[in-house]
């Protein structure tokens, strides 16, 4: 599977934090409630780096009222999703792709653990496709959401 035409539906794929935030009362693009629509065919995937990074928009923007809102999305992530362990190659190749490459930790981390569990990923950030290709960087384990969701429409 990768971001372009003429995919196959994965049976797992890693999400980026943009997929997390709905289950927490954050809104979203559209395009991500599009290919939130099709998790249930496949086993949803994430790291508990995106959770951190969730939980600063949550700070941000989530009144103390509701926060059980919030624990209860975060009990919802915990029951239905696979949380994935980085290891050290892929924080390795993380390190290395936020000197060289592009500079969201978390980002390269995904791809890294991507590559590790050979998992794809789903990530709704073009420019970090771009910069990654522009620098020679594979990115056909990258998926987008308006390719995750054709697979499935076929």
């Amino acid at each position: 599977m990768n971001n372009r035409r003429g995919i196959s539906a994965p049976t797992r794929i890693l999400v980026d934090t943009s997929f997390l935030l709905p289950a927490l009362g954050l809104e979203v693009e559209g395009e991500v409630y599009e290919a939130i629509k099709h998790f249930h065919r496949v086993e949803v995937c994430y790291i508990e780096a995106c959770m951190l990074e969730a939980m600063w928009k949550v700070l941000k923007l989530v009144s103390e009222r509701e926060v059980d809102l919030v624990k209860r999305g975060i009990e919802a992530i915990r029951n239905s999703y696979t949380i994935v362990t980085p290891g050290a190659i892929a924080f390795s190749e993380a390190y290395s792709l936020y000197h060289e490459v592009h500079k969201d930790f978390i980002d390269n981390l995904l791809y890294a653990v991507s590559y590790e569990h050979k998992i794809p990923f789903l990530t709704i950030d073009r420019k970090f496709i771009q910069i990654l290709e522009s620098k020679g960087k594979d990115t056909s384990n990258l998926v987008i959401p308006e390719i995750f969701a054709e697979a499935f429409e076929r």
